[in-house]
């Protein structure tokens, strides 16, 4: 009888130890309960904790949750650099297609030349191919002519540019520029032409709500106060909280007239 309660009693020991190296997780410290009588045994509470002996454990580290976020940062990351990227080739791209046609224009002009050479003529009877700027150098060279002061011939510059490139999206800010400088001219006249298509043709562009204010300006410079008065109201009511800071003009300057 005796041979039979060790048994049991080594299988009980047995037992508890393989259900212990259950409980430890991957990469954990085998835990030590503290030495104390209310330290509970019960294999109900080991149960709460581990999982069946042919399954893993369902805990998942803390470094996982660290390791995420890291991933999570570098993807953020990766992103902004892939799209400054597609910034870079795009402006690839347009430089690319312009030294393109440049090149082309360049070796047309060149079978031409040669045509004519053959053909018992001189390269000069041969029509020169004439290389176009581009809208945005057409822009930059009459912006530079203003602040070189050179006011006569940049308002030829920036008429030349509206006639030239219609459909730019910079005519807005040609015409603007034009009755800056139509203004510091003093020819008043010209000015209130060139802020008026601005405001009349342009409504939506960055440059409306700053035209909208120089035509109140224009005007009151022209002796016409209260059509001054009323295009200062208008940047009031049209552009707050869209343009600030012309209407922070424009109030200062409506404030004087009044």
């Amino acid at each position: 009888m005796k041979s039979v309660v060790l048994t049991f009693a080594l299988v009980a020991v047995t037992a508890s130890a393989n259900a212990d190296d259950q409980w430890v997780s991957v990469g954990a410290a085998r835990p030590v309960a503290p030495a104390t009588q209310n330290t509970p045994t019960d294999s109900s509470v080991r149960a709460a904790v581990t999982t069946p002996a042919n399954n893993a454990p369902a805990v998942i580290p803390a470094a996982s949750s660290g390791l995420l976020s890291e991933m999570s940062m570098q993807m953020e990351q990766m992103q902004q650099e892939i799209a400054e990227l597609r910034g870079h080739v795009e402006e690839q791209d347009n430089l690319i297609r312009r030294l393109t046609q440049e090149q082309q224009e360049r070796y047309l002009d060149l079978d031409r030349r040669i045509a004519a050479l053959l053909a018992g003529g001189s390269p000069a009877a041969a029509p020169v191919a004439v290389v176009k700027e581009s809208p945005a150098e057409a822009y930059k060279n009459a912006m530079t002519l203003v602040r070189e002061k050179k006011f006569a011939e940049a308002n030829v510059a920036f008429n030349d540019f509206v006639k030239n490139y219609p459909q730019d999206p910079l005519v807005g800010n040609a015409l603007y520029w034009s009755g800056e400088v139509y203004l510091v001219q003093s020819d008043l006249d010209k000015a209130l032409e060139s802020f008026r298509k601005v405001v009349t043709q342009y409504p939506d562009h960055d440059k409306a709500a700053d035209a909208t204010y120089k035509m109140g300006i224009t005007l009151h410079k022209k002796g016409d106060v209260a059509q001054a008065k009323v295009w200062l109201q208008k940047v009031i009511d049209l552009y707050t909280g869209k343009a600030d800071g012309t209407v922070r003009l424009a109030k200062s300057y409506l404030a004087k007239l009044s």
